[in-house]
């Protein structure tokens, strides 16, 4: 029988004891402490229209992945998973987002999704999901056609479209004077119609009269014709619906026109970075509903955190303050990590049933769903600008400042 020299032999001992050290000096982790990966994907909008939201969207899935990888990741049946999301840039389009869902569906192999910004691209994108029976917590949609198409796989942490205008309402027709008379405007795109339109109906519900409405089509640079047939209708209070970048133009405009307005509520902007650098002191009074603020009593479940944690941890790892848009992120991330854990597999049907039965507290707020997979158990409050600063001012019992009513000329 053939025997291995010893310069053979030696060398075979060599070759096992370097492949032995790189298994266990693999990603600086010995190989039997090696985690395997939980991974998310999300298309989102990091160039574009919305890119601005939809990078506040990705920081808050970001700090979830830092925080819970620190925290050793997500247990499943006995055994830690990391966590990692792969991201694409829908370019702030509808039909990217649906080509790039196809994509991590079905090249990438990922089985839990991550919701798109906005209500327009979310409708477009979760058709893929449902198509393939795969969940999606949406944390950035919230018009109502988006759940009204009887999806079983699509849960959303943010509360519906109407409570975006409602509190505008009730604060208008509470004012002292009283509002009288009411313009909507919005562009026309999914979520600012399905908000102004429940502006229309909660205006005259409230009987207050709309004297005004009227779209802007996307992509709209200059709003001085429109400015103008508002100022026209003599409206004590202007409601707008759009993204920060139209609303900043509206803001100035109205405010180098001269409309006088008692009251200007926008359902996005006044928080989100830049808004205020760009206005100045026409910023001051605007309104914005607010799904989240950093003094609200609310504590995480999972981490720790009160709302105010949170926004330091935000502070501290971005930057900048953090608006609604990053801990509503974060939450949906906690609500898939629930899900795993009750259901005790990432098998996508069992951590599908699990989320539908999700009652979760985060830092962001309580999330609980409908059968249409909204979350009904958070309101949302309003905040005001006020010295540059948002200032919760309603509901009353959560107000750290009074409303100013009628606003200052601008």
């Amino acid at each position: 029988m053939h025997r291995p020299s010893d310069s053979v032999r030696l060398r075979r001992r060599v070759v096992s004891a370097i492949a032995a050290a790189a298994a266990t000096t693999l990603f600086g982790l010995p190989a039997q402490a090696q985690q395997d990966t939980i991974t998310f994907g999300a298309a989102l909008s990091l160039t574009g229209k919305v890119s601005t939201e939809g990078r506040l969207a990705k920081e808050g899935y970001d700090i979830y992945v830092e925080e819970i990888n620190k925290r050793g990741g997500i247990k499943v049946g006995g055994k830690s998973y990391k966590v990692a999301i792969k991201y694409y840039d829908d370019q702030s389009d509808a039909s990217t987002s649906v080509k790039l869902y196809e994509k991590l569906i079905n090249e990438d192999g990922i089985k839990l999704l991550l919701g798109p910004y906005s209500s327009g691209i979310t409708f477009a994108a979760s058709a893929v999901t449902e198509k393939y029976q795969l969940p999606m917590v949406a944390a950035h949609a919230a018009a109502t056609n988006v759940y009204s198409r009887g999806f079983k796989y699509l849960f959303a942490t943010l509360t519906p479209v109407d409570q975006y205008t409602g509190n505008f309402i009730k604060m208008a027709a509470a004012a002292n004077p009283r509002a009288q008379r009411v313009a909507l405007i919005h562009e026309n795109a999914l979520f600012p119609q399905a908000s102004i339109d429940a502006a229309e109906r909660q205006a005259k519900e409230a009987g207050l009269e709309v004297v005004y409405k009227a779209a802007y089509p996307s992509g709209t640079k200059d709003f001085a014709a429109m400015v103008e047939a508002v100022k026209a209708a003599r409206p004590d209070a202007l409601i707008a619906a759009g993204y920060t970048g139209d609303l900043i133009v509206v803001a100035r405009q109205t405010s180098e026109q001269k409309v006088p307005l008692k009251m200007i509520g926008f359902t996005l902007g006044p928080t989100l970075p830049g808004f205020v650098e760009a206005l100045g002191s026409r910023a001051e009074h605007i309104l914005e509903p607010v799904q989240w603020t950093s003094d609200l009593a609310w504590k995480d479940e999972i981490f720790g955190w009160t709302a105010k944690d949170y926004a330091d941890l935000c502070k501290a790892r971005l930057g900048h303050e953090c608006d609604y848009h990053p801990p509503q992120s974060t939450a949906a991330l906690e609500v898939y990590q629930r899900a795993i854990e009750k259901a005790g597999s990432l098998d996508p049907q069992k951590v599908r049933d699990a989320l539908a039965q999700t009652n979760i507290m985060t830092a962001y707020g309580p999330v609980r769903f409908n059968e249409r997979g909204q979350n009904i158990a958070k309101g949302m409050s309003v905040v005001q600008l006020q010295n540059g600063k948002p200032v919760v001012v309603f509901p009353l019992e959560g107000a750290k400042a009074k409303f100013i009513y009628p606003m200052a000329p601008r």
